[in-house]
């Protein structure tokens, strides 16, 4: 072997050594004889088996890393910071055998670092919340130098301050070594876009100083300024921190204990994982935010109590609130992506095309929707339009109240306007009306006396009489509207009324061909009512139900005491003890006829309404205001093609009626 050979052998050797001393291993110089053959095969040896043993490890720890990168699917769906923490240190200690393990997360807002502290036996995690203003320890410390700290004296210098009696105090207190890297937020969300630079004099991330007191006088008002310049960097945009991340050891007095100090390559592994981990923290915690965001905008949509609709270009419902959903019978899901145009009708479409094609914003406008059930929804509309940061126009918004109130306000005060002007009509004039009307009924029935039974004038007769009685009926229909008949209320049995009202009618329910049939249930109780009133409430539903029902056919007439709340509960509804007194007692009076159109419904019980060619509308309004006097109530159930029940509820106590 030749000279020049053996000298670039030694240098080899010597890079040997170089390589062993970046990998913490402390061995000297090794004195090697090019030309000892058994040396050098021994010294490749150990170069081959530690090149094996880093390759490993390499391999290892780029396993863990990757592994790492497979854990943020799961942190992304994290409902909150806490979570997130525990995903992340339960996965280093599982993965790293990190004894002791933490991540905690600035929250700016409550001036604190958040998060979980998680031991390597363990597999749950501890909460741990840190101030971050002030002196507050290592852990702290490293947030504001924005570096990476190794602490191999924990006990003098202790991770966090820890309040008494707090979870982690006896595990704090045994650390021998910890060590806290900063997680950095990614420069492309900060303001700008730049990489963060100290802002001015206010700036104290990354300052040194936050560690010790200036000499002199300084000193005396160094505290209060640090944590005055604390606080500004915490409500500063541009703060660069996410966090910290850390290990610790535990140890006795030097962080001589289990594994030592921590090595170069420890510090090296712990900020790689540093940088994997901070993207997918920001990511989980931007998601949150945005999902917080989401949950914001529906509670303050589905609270809104206006209708919303929001549409696309193209007329597609894009968002739809709870008050549209209640409003029009829609539930979300059926309506989004749909014209809507195609749900509510051409009104709506035309009012919101004429902002998406031309501009023109409704304010207040008064249009016609239709619901699901097709039925007329007035609505006051106000649209808008939907522009981007741009000011693109990428769709619209419309806003519309439910004015059916309203109408039925107006209506309802038309109506009282008709009564007042009414009552002053019958007043002044039904006296005038009456005393004629009574001297030509005595008239006429004189004039019968002098004709023969079979002259062709007593039928001519008969009916001039028939319509001095519907007269009359009229003029004491409008007398029990304006004046009401004082309640002579009586605690008797309801049948009573029910059967003298079925005796009335007994010669128009064999004119039509019908037969009524009445139900009692037993134990029934006497309810206090007015028998003359009531008498002619049914009176008038009994006729009607007559008179709609076709020959041959049957009104059902049951009587039966109110059910009690406790029995309402439906099926499996357990009770203990004696039934409960029933609140009152109900009469259902129920035909086989045509049935009552929704919309006729609707205005049933209103004053002159009628769908009868020869009816005032007067009999269910009357009947209604008697019933509603008692403290009762007054119901109809109906559907066209399959009959009518109308329902009479009269309670055993008078909490809400008016004599």
């Amino acid at each position: 072997m030749s000279e020049d050979q053996r000298e670039s052998l030694r240098e080899l050797m010597r890079r040997v050594d170089e390589v062993r001393g970046l990998s913490g291993r402390s061995e000297g110089q090794v004195a090697l004889d090019p030309g000892d053959a058994d040396a050098l095969r021994a010294t490749l040896g150990e170069l081959v088996e530690e090149l094996e043993t880093s390759h490993r490890r390499l391999i290892e720890t780029n396993v863990q890393l990757v592994s790492l990168r497979e854990v943020a699917s799961s942190i992304v769906n994290t409902v909150d910071a806490g979570e997130t923490t525990r995903t992340v240190t339960r996965y280093l200690a599982r993965a790293f055998g990190f004894d002791e393990v933490f991540l905690l997360l600035l929250d700016r807002e409550k001036q604190r670092l958040e998060g979980t502290w998680m031991h390597g036996r363990h597999d749950r995690g501890i909460a741990l919340e840190l101030p971050v203003l002030g002196e507050q320890g290592a852990i702290a410390r490293a947030l504001w130098l924005n570096r990476t700290v190794a602490h191999h004296a924990a006990q003098r210098h202790p991770a966090a301050l820890l309040p008494e009696g707090h979870p982690l105090e006896e595990t704090i207190a045994g650390l021998g070594a910890v060590l806290s890297v900063p997680l950095q937020r990614s420069h492309t969300l900060l303001p700008g876009g730049e990489i963060h630079e100290i802002c001015g004099a206010r700036c104290i991330v990354g300052d040194a100083t936050v560690l010790v007191p200036p000499p002199g006088p300084a000193a005396g008002t160094w505290a209060a300024d640090r944590e005055q310049r604390q606080r500004h960097c915490l409500n500063c945009d541009s703060m660069p921190l996410l966090g910290v991340l850390g290990v610790a050891r535990s140890g006795h007095g030097r962080g001589e204990g289990p594994g030592g100090p921590f090595q170069t390559s420890d510090i090296t592994m712990l900020e790689s994982i540093a940088l994997s981990i901070a993207p997918m923290v920001e990511n989980a915690s931007l998601t949150q935010e945005l999902r917080r965001s989401e949950r914001f905008r529906e509670h303050v949509l589905d609270s809104m109590a206006g209708a919303l609709v929001a549409v696309d270009l193209r007329g597609a419902v894009l968002t739809f609130n709870r008050s549209a959903a209640d409003l029009l019978g829609f539930r979300e899901d059926e309506v989004l992506g749909h014209p809507f145009g195609e749900l509510v009708g051409a009104d709506g479409e035309a009012a919101l095309h004429a902002t998406l094609e031309h501009g023109n914003e409704a304010l207040r406008e008064e249009v016609m929707l239709r619901a699901r059930d097709g039925s007329p929804v007035p609505v006051s509309l106000t649209t808008s339009l939907l522009r981007n940061e741009k000011r693109a126009v990428y769709g619209a918004i419309a806003t519309f109240v439910d004015l059916t109130p309203l109408k039925r306000a107006e209506e309802h005060a038309r109506q009282l306007d008709r009564l007042a002007a009414l009552g002053r009509f019958t007043s002044s004039v039904a006296h005038e009306i009456r005393n004629p009307l009574t001297g030509i009924a005595a008239g006429v029935q004189y004039l019968s006396r002098g004709i023969p039974p079979a002259d062709p004038q007593r039928e001519n007769l008969e009916f001039i009489l028939k319509e001095i009685r519907r007269l009359d009926r009229i003029v004491q229909d409008l007398f029990d509207i304006t004046h009401p008949r004082r309640l002579q209320l009586l605690a008797r049995p309801i049948e009573e009324a029910v059967r003298h009202a079925v005796q009335c009618l007994e010669a128009l329910c064999g004119t039509h061909g019908v037969t009524v049939i009445l139900e009692l249930a037993p134990h029934t109780p006497p309810v206090p009512h007015d028998p003359d009133q009531i008498e002619q409430v049914l009176i008038n539903l009994l006729k009607n139900a007559v008179e709609a029902s076709a020959p041959g056919t049957t009104v059902r007439v049951r009587i039966a005491p109110v059910p009690a709340p406790a029995a309402r509960g439906g099926r499996g509804t357990a009770r203990a003890g004696p039934a409960p007194d029933p609140p009152g007692v109900q009469i259902q009076l129920e035909d086989e006829g045509c049935g009552i159109a929704p919309e006729a419904r609707q205005t049933l019980f209103e004053p002159f309404f009628t769908t009868k060619p020869d009816g005032n509308g007067l009999g269910l309004y009357i009947s209604h205001d008697i019933v509603k006097r008692h403290g009762g109530r007054l119901a109809v159930t109906s559907e066209p093609g399959r009959g009518t029940t109308f329902t009479v509820e009269l309670p055993l106590e008078n909490h809400g009626g008016t004599p």
